[in-house]
């Protein structure tokens, strides 16, 4: 158990409706020029869930598993979304079929150049066969400003204070000893660099070369990864002896640069993070996630 301020936080609500599957035009060009249809980008994904393979998805590119959700009206409501959400946090079903039920924040996503963001939400499959494009959905957000007092060079971003006590974050010898399920060399980073704050977007793990493909291929949807060489403050860019942390939110990409999607969860440049590798780490074992 780590120190925290969750005390002080606010906790608000933020209210967003269930997107439609989008995608960039019918077909698209893959990074060895082979033309694509890509599916699995926003909606609803009735069969794909947290704790399903990330890879085995026919045309699927960027895969959202569940339901995915954004702000409606102007900008700022859509910023206010995106940006304050967290993982973890509880959603509650405001209209339609499901009108009643919860589910929970698994990952963000954000994409260029059509300024396309998601909140990725888990639901029991027994809600999802009840939602609809369009069904309002209000988050109980509360995560913004978590700071760990024993770690000040530790940046949290878009973690609730739910989450980080069912982590298992450790204490040892002034350094924070954080599980993950697997660390991932700057060489595998792609797609993130730059644009939008941390809080609304993601970083990509690249998967087209055949290594990075091989290294790739037991992930997990929820699965925990540190990315090496990363700094993710204020902006995401490379950062020599920083690491990002995050949860593998989307599936793997044919399109270069792009690939397996990562919510930022915390970050430093400080050396304060020690990874501690667990195979079998997953977001839906440690928030207890229900099918």
């Amino acid at each position: 158990m780590v120190n925290t301020n969750k005390e002080n936080l606010l906790e608000i609500a933020l209210q967003g409706e269930v997107t439609h599957t989008a995608i960039p035009s019918a077909y698209t060009t893959t990074w060895d020029n082979r033309s694509q249809m890509s599916l699995g980008r926003g909606g609803i994904v009735y069969n794909v869930k947290v704790g399903d393979p990330c890879y085995g998805w026919e045309l699927g590119d960027n895969v959202e598993p569940g339901v995915s959700a954004d702000g409606t009206d102007n900008d700022r409501v859509k910023g206010g979304f995106r940006n304050l959400s967290n993982v973890g946090n509880r959603v509650k079903v405001l209209s339609g079929e499901a009108k009643g039920s919860w589910g929970t924040v698994i990952g963000k996503v954000g994409y260029l150049p059509d300024r396309s963001h998601h909140v990725v939400i888990h639901f029991k499959q027994e809600v999802i066969d009840d939602l609809t494009i369009g069904d309002k959905v209000q988050i109980r957000a509360k995560g913004a400003g978590l700071n760990l007092l024993d770690f000040p060079g530790v940046a949290v971003v878009s973690c609730s204070p739910e989450l980080l006590e069912a982590w298992g974050l450790e204490e040892k010898d002034g350094k924070l000893h954080v599980p993950v399920t697997k660390v991932v060399p700057m060489d595998y980073v792609g797609q993130g660099a730059g644009g939008s704050p941390p809080q609304a977007s993601n970083w990509d793990i690249q998967t087209q070369s055949p290594d990075a493909v091989e290294f790739c291929k037991d992930l997990r949807f929820g699965d925990i990864v540190l990315l090496e060489d990363t700094l993710s403050y204020y902006g995401r860019g490379y950062y020599h002896g920083a690491v990002t942390v995050g949860v593998v939110i989307t599936g793997p990409s044919n399109h270069m640069g792009h690939g397996i999607g990562v919510t930022i969860l915390l970050s430093c440049n400080g050396g304060q993070i020690i990874p501690k590798v667990d195979p079998s780490l997953n977001l839906k074992r440690m928030l207890g996630l229900e099918d």
